[in-house]
């Protein structure tokens, strides 16, 4: 994924539990130096530390390890990591990924910080530690999201508020889990985005949404396509009509022969899109996972934008959609707007 964040660390992990202060880990002060009051900071080996058992992220990106590793190499492990007293050793709460570069790169102590945090805060940790760096692929955040939820018991609206998104942000990535195995596997491995499967989950059978995520992944339609593909499919339609370049996207009764086919329609007042809009149109059928189109005006640099809706409830989750979480009169960015 483009545009990664950097990881919460100690002062957004602070600002995230609010006033919750940790209690601290005597225990701990056996094996680390006291050197900030309040905050048992210090070097644990290596050996002694032990992955969270909440951690949502099942891989970890080989390319993005080497660098980090050779950037310790360098100049060490500049972030302590976040860590919890666990018998005689330490269970990471946050920073596995500098642990894990850490010990390829032949450390043997790494930096830490000590906090006394319960079952339930250290897989709150977890998750919103990974979310805040935007690299978790959409099934591993799907089910952290779940994991969040259940742990402690949470409804959709207060998972959203506590991950700072949008209930339907949330709403949208736990629909996610009800995708077949095999095609979970796709979207994890980035051969299919989450706007690009959404579409399928209407279909009735498992096998018939394995086939057209196979077809999709290895065509690579688009999600305006997959869209149409799947409209066709449930309307007992030949979707293979379907099939064609973006710009000739058309239902098949009204798909020209190819001596037949003219150029674009200015109906309406409208003209061709250009490719900047035509870009920007797929990035909002993938946010909102619904059929966008963008209608440039001729007479000015204006137009309008046709967004489709399937129901009273696909109508709220659009809303929700494109207001995004306003907290404090603040505004915030989600996804492709700010608000």
């Amino acid at each position: 994924m483009a545009g990664k964040k950097g990881g919460l660390g100690m002062t957004g992990l602070d600002k995230m539990f609010g006033g919750r202060k940790p209690k601290g880990a005597p225990a701990a002060r056996t094996a680390v130096e006291e050197k900030q009051a309040g905050e048992a900071v210090g070097e644990v080996t290596v050996k002694n530390l032990k992955p969270n058992p909440y951690q949502p992220r099942k891989t970890f990106d080989p390319e993005a390890l080497r660098e980090l590793e050779e950037s310790i190499r360098q100049s060490g492990v500049i972030q302590p990591l976040i860590v919890r007293k666990k018998g005689r050793q330490y269970e990471i709460v946050a920073g596995e990924r500098r642990w894990r570069a850490a010990k390829a790169a032949g450390l043997t102590k790494v930096p830490v910080v000590v906090r006394d945090y319960d079952e339930d805060a250290m897989m709150e940790v977890a998750l919103v530690e990974n979310m805040q760096r935007s690299d978790l692929d959409p099934m591993e955040e799907a089910r952290g999201i779940q994991q969040l939820m259940e742990t402690l018991g949470l409804t959709q609206e207060e998972a959203a508020r506590k991950l700072g998104k949008s209930r339907a942000a949330v709403a949208n990535a736990l629909r996610l889990l009800k995708l077949p195995a095999e095609v979970a596997e796709l979207v994890s491995a980035g051969k299919l985005s989450p706007g690009q499967v959404r579409p399928l989950l209407g279909l009735d059978t498992p096998e018939k949404i394995n086939e057209l995520a196979r077809k999709a992944a290895e065509g690579g339609w688009s999600a305006r396509i997959v869209e149409e593909v799947a409209k066709a499919e449930k309307a007992g339609k030949p979707w293979h009509l379907y099939l064609k370049t973006e710009e000739e996207l058309l239902p098949p009764e009204k798909t020209p022969g190819k001596k037949e086919r003219k150029a674009p329609s200015s109906q309406n007042g409208t003209k061709a899109q250009d490719p900047d809009t035509r870009a920007f149109q797929e990035k909002l059928i993938q946010y909102l996972g619904t059929r966008v189109k963008i209608e440039p005006s001729q007479k000015d640099q204006g137009g309008r934008i046709l967004i489709e809706y399937y129901g009273p409830e696909d109508l709220e989750r659009l809303y929700e959609l494109l207001q995004g979480p306003v907290r404090s009169g603040n505004r915030k960015k989600t996804g492709l707007f700010t608000v």
